[in-house]
């Protein structure tokens, strides 16, 4: 990426000297800020097409701080930030801020050195870490934005409801060329036929959603209603929709069209999938089970939670950092003896499937990958996938996927739901027991993307 930054009273800090052909370019930045607080950014941007995000910082003992990113989110539409920005040689770029709107009872330190605006271009195939699509029916190619951390979400990732209902949030995952070990050794809970370990190495880096897609998002995308909630459930995730309706055609009727047993690169047309990369211009999909697992993990290996914490000998397990059996998914009957049990799936909120985002997240960020909802995957589910790579690199998907496989049985299901056990949460457990056609009010699925990354 290349990053130039204005500093107030026109002084302009020295950025790379030479950028070689292709690789973005920021020039040239100057600010300035008119009667009403409004402060307008332009900058020139050359030699490729990128995406421009904005820092906002200020010069204090301690050096440049930035102001936080939830001060500098009030732009007006038409800026020039946030998404993606074509170069230009002669015409400059303008940025306008609102700092009396997302940043009140504040000044900017005009004397010299005082503040800085940082103008950073990222190069398409190395987007930001996050970002951000509408689905709404007025949405376009490519009016995704971008944001490089989650911080400079606008109105906060939790407090913004549009994020779990008319905008998925995509967080990237730097997977490419990262050694690893899928599976376990000696978890408790382990299934000693499903798990067996073998090293991984995935060949790109994906977006992947922070949360399970919600009833309101599939309602938005499809017109499918995937459980039984009323309103208090929007935000909850989207069950009852199968694989083939997923991919294949949203009503899941017929035989779905395949090659050898193959699936096609992409969803088909009429699919969930197919209707929203359609509208958006994107490669949505579902994540390879080695590409969930890797996410899941964060980087944490045997005997943790994707958070890090420990995985106890209990089935009831603290640590735990979602929506399981024993934490919220189940009623306490009052038999004797007590017991846990099912609630209906039109249950109150304190029960069943919690809303997106109830629990924390793990270290990467991305809420329920442990309990909430099953989430189905590309792969055709078989006991043994070590067998099956020879090679360690994997993209998206085990070949079992992209061979063909077992066609015409189970597909895989990552992740545990509300109704699981402790041991069917954890980032190794493995499931596979319906066929395509099939949907499960327990199952619903989290969304990848490449978006031009390598």
């Amino acid at each position: 990426m290349n990053v130039k930054h204005m500093t107030m009273a026109v002084t302009i800090a020295a950025a790379c000297a030479v950028c070689a052909d292709g690789v973005p370019e920021v020039t040239d930045v100057t600010w300035k800020q008119d009667s009403t607080r409004a402060v307008t950014i332009t900058y020139m941007l050359t030699n490729a097409p990128a995406v421009v995000t904005l820092d906002i910082m200020t010069n204090g003992p301690a050096g440049w701080v930035s102001i936080g990113g939830q001060n500098i989110d009030c732009f007006s539409q038409d800026s020039a930030v946030w998404r993606r920005v074509d170069p230009s040689e002669t015409e400059k770029r303008t940025i306008i801020w609102h700092p009396d709107q997302s940043w009140p009872d504040h000044k900017i330190p005009l004397k010299e050195g005082g503040a800085k605006a940082v103008v950073t271009a990222w190069a398409l195939d190395d987007t930001p870490d996050y970002m951000v699509v509408d689905i709404s029916g007025s949405a376009t190619p490519l009016s995704q934005r971008y944001y490089p951390s989650v911080d400079f979400l606008p109105g906060g990732l939790l407090e913004n409801d549009a994020y779990r209902t008319s905008n998925l949030v995509m967080r990237k995952i730097r997977a490419k060329n990262v050694r690893w070990t899928m599976g376990t050794i000696s978890e408790k809970g382990r299934n000693a036929d499903t798990e067996k370990t073998h090293e991984v190495m995935l060949t790109n880096n994906y977006y992947i959603g922070v949360f399970e897609v919600t009833q309101a998002q599939l309602y938005l995308i499809a017109g499918i209603n995937g459980a039984s909630y009323q309103m208090e459930g929007a935000m909850r995730p989207a069950g009852g929709v199968s694989f083939n309706a997923l991919r294949c055609n949203s009503a899941n009727t017929g035989t779905c069209p395949s090659v050898g047993g193959n699936w096609p690169d992409a969803p088909y047309e009429g699919s969930v999938l197919g209707i929203l990369n359609a509208r958006t211009g994107l490669d949505f999909d579902l994540p390879g089970e080695a590409q969930w697992e890797f996410a899941c993990r964060a980087g944490n290996g045997e005997g943790r939670w994707g958070d890090g914490s420990p995985i106890l000998e209990s089935d009831y397990d603290p640590n735990l950092p979602g929506r399981y059996k024993n934490n919220g998914g189940n009623v306490l009957n009052t038999a004797e003896p007590p017991s846990f049990v099912l609630p209906p799936y039109s249950s109150t909120p304190e029960n069943g499937p919690a809303t997106a985002g109830s629990y924390a997240p793990n270290a990467w960020g991305l809420y329920d990958m442990h309990g909430n909802a099953f989430e189905l995957c590309l792969d055709w589910f078989e006991n043994d996938i070590t067998q099956l790579n020879g090679a360690i690199n994997i993209d998206p998907a085990n070949p079992l996927y992209t061979l063909g496989g077992n066609a015409g049985a189970a597909r895989v299901r990552r992740g545990g739901s509300y109704h699981a056990a402790r041991s069917d949460c954890r980032s190794g457990f493995r499931l596979g027991a319906d066929p395509s056609s099939v949907a499960g009010e327990m199952w619903g699925f989290r969304l990848t993307c490449r978006a031009g990354l390598k």
